[in-house]
């Protein structure tokens, strides 16, 4: 009996510790879910730049939406839902992939990581590489930076501004 008790404690911890290991590299995205982001500034040609972010959870934590506000008219400035964006974890690359889908009918994908507290998203865009930088300040504050990239080297900063979040 003895043993019996001594087997199903040892089952029940082995248990846990897998459940601790399988922890998805999504949970990462788990600070950025309260509230909105909030940014504003200006592409290296001068032009304003101005964003909200709202990220959320899906399928019981195995996908992220973003939804993204912006720009949705070039010519008037309009401003409104401009991407959906997913991101779910591929467990057989090993890796966070995105895709975001925009209202001119575009779609974006590529790859995302976490660097410490920093994100990062890396993909194609119109024949160039970009890199996408969310660089942790504080809990409700990231830099963020767009630039182009050549064999894994900033080539040129396009955008740099600082996305603040609205708790809501």
């Amino acid at each position: 009996m003895k043993y019996i008790r001594y087997l199903i404690l040892l089952c029940l911890l082995f248990s846990g510790l897998l459940s601790a290991q399988q922890q998805s590299p999504l949970e990462a995205f788990d600070r950025f879910v309260q509230g909105k982001w909030l940014t504003e500034g200006k592409w290296s040609n001068g032009n304003p730049f101005k964003q909200e972010v709202q990220f959320s959870w899906n399928l019981n934590h195995k996908l992220v939406e973003v939804k993204t506000y912006g720009t949705i008219n070039r010519k008037t400035n309009e401003y409104g839902l401009r991407n959906k964006g997913m991101r779910a974890w591929n467990m057989k690359d090993s890796v966070i992939q995105f895709w975001e889908f925009d209202v001119f009918g575009g779609i974006t994908s590529g790859v995302c990581y976490f660097k410490d507290k920093n994100l990062i998203y890396e993909y194609n865009y119109h024949q160039e590489q970009l890199r996408e930088s969310w660089i942790f300040e504080d809990e409700d504050t990231y830099k963020y930076q767009i630039a182009n990239l050549k064999n894994g080297k900033v080539l040129e900063l396009y955008m740099e501004s600082s996305y603040r979040r609205i708790k809501e």
